[in-house]
């Protein structure tokens, strides 16, 4: 039970949620354009002047010609080859990147323990995981389409209305008002017949919400209502810990540069936390908006992410909204904390210098001024593939050298667990 078109007939053909794609041949052809365009005005320029110094001579011009027209051509056929190699190995190397990611992606999500599908915004059902298959018995070969997975596990058409209603409903309520989804309980038929009840949470993994990713807890053993209420909210605690854990180790799956990233930030954002003396909830609400702080990158290309080099001022601007992008992701999920607006703003500065608001000191709360340093300390001490890592030490100096930037609470703390020797990255 998930999708917000109940029912509606949709391809069934699976393929995954992400829609980025390397460039392709046209920006790949580019640089070879331009490379025959400055070789041969150059050639036309300066070797009709070197022809005319040499003679005047018909003939003798007439077969310097067709000398410098053959070494014209053997030399842009030379150049453009090298030029044409050098670009289509570097299309490969991002397909095989971006291939390798949605494997990973794949590999993430079916080890959850958590039961688990998604679908697309045209109500195919992208992908289950084995824990939904040991749960429910359906893989996606079974029930490729919304329609064919509420058939099969609604088959009752007057409770299947009632449920569709429900969802409906819910749907369209928590779109409304920005708030999360309320977890429905239903009665699903399971694929080798038996009905189990379940506990059904779902959440958008785009702004619109028309990719969804949905979670099923079993709640058919409960043994009353007092020990249902306590399991369910245990059940529901695991849930939120591990949609968390998902989000963040999907986030790392496509950029293989910058594994463990959240799970480096977490730590050090709550290392930081506990220094500063800030309350058991406070360094909660840091660790956990610490794992899902980049979860915006999932819309930003895979190729843009893992690009080594110099990267366009376009493509930078993309990078800068994972911050937005990131918000709009969470700002729908019920962590009992403001994480996502901790998210939207881990990228500000105290100077107003940061993005994607440019806020000042009095607008960036405690818990972000706490993420954007352990952000920097942890990403400048690891590998990526634009630079090699540049240790601890540089990055501890970075944060304190740019007080005007950081807060300085937060600077002090850094500096005292680096002092202690606590601070690995």
């Amino acid at each position: 039970m998930w999708g917000s078109d109940v029912g509606s007939e949709t391809s069934s053909s699976k393929h995954p949620a992400s829609d980025h794609r390397p460039r392709g041949p046209a920006a790949a052809a580019l640089p070879i354009v331009l490379t025959y365009a400055v070789v041969a005005f150059a050639w036309i320029l300066f070797s009709d002047a070197a022809v005319r110094l040499v003679s005047v001579d018909p003939d003798v011009m007439t077969q310097l010609a067709s000398f410098k027209g053959t070494l014209f051509v053997l030399v842009t056929s030379a150049l453009l080859f090298f030029q044409m190699r050098r670009s289509f190995a570097r299309l490969e190397a991002t397909s095989r990147r971006l291939s390798e990611s949605e494997q990973r992606f794949r590999r993430v999500v079916d080890v959850s323990p958590v039961a688990m599908a998604m679908n697309d915004a045209d109500g195919t059902v992208t992908l289950t995981n084995a824990a939904f298959a040991n749960l429910i018995g359906y893989t996606a070969d079974d029930i490729p389409t919304l329609s064919d997975w509420w058939e099969k596990a609604y088959p009752d058409a007057v409770y299947r209305a009632q449920v569709a209603d429900a969802w409906r409903t819910e749907v369209d309520r928590s779109g409304r008002a920005g708030e999360p989804f309320s977890p429905l309980e239903t009665r699903i038929r399971c694929k080798d017949g038996t009905e189990r009840f379940m506990l059904v949470g779902s959440a958008g993994l785009d702004a619109e919400g028309s990719e969804r990713v949905v979670v099923f807890f079993d709640l058919t053993d409960r043994e009353d209502s007092e020990q249902s209420l306590v399991l369910s909210n245990e059940r529901l605690n695991q849930v939120l810990k591990s949609v968390i854990a998902l989000i963040g180790s999907v986030v790392e799956a496509r950029d293989p540069y910058t594994r463990g990233h959240e799970e480096g930030v977490a730590r050090l954002g709550r290392l930081i936390a506990e220094e500063m003396g800030l309350s058991a909830d406070e360094v909660d609400w840091i660790e956990v908006a610490g794992l899902v702080h980049d979860v915006g990158k999932l819309g930003v290309p895979s190729e843009i992410l893992t690009k080594p080099g110099k990267i366009t001022s376009l493509e930078y601007e993309l990078i800068q909204s994972h911050p937005q992008l990131g918000y709009d992701i969470l700002k729908a999920v019920d962590f009992g904390w403001p994480v996502a607006e901790t998210v939207l703003q881990h990228h500000e500065r105290m100077d107003g210098s940061g993005y994607p608001g440019g806020l000042v000191a009095e607008d960036i709360s405690v818990p972000a001024r706490v993420l954007m340093v352990a952000d920097v300390i942890e990403a400048m001490a690891a590998h990526r593939p634009y630079r090699p890592a540049l240790g601890v030490d540089a990055a501890v100096e970075e944060i304190r050298s740019h007080p005007e930037k950081f807060d300085a609470p937060v600077i002090a703390a850094c500096v005292r667990l680096f002092d202690e020797g606590r601070i690995a990255v």
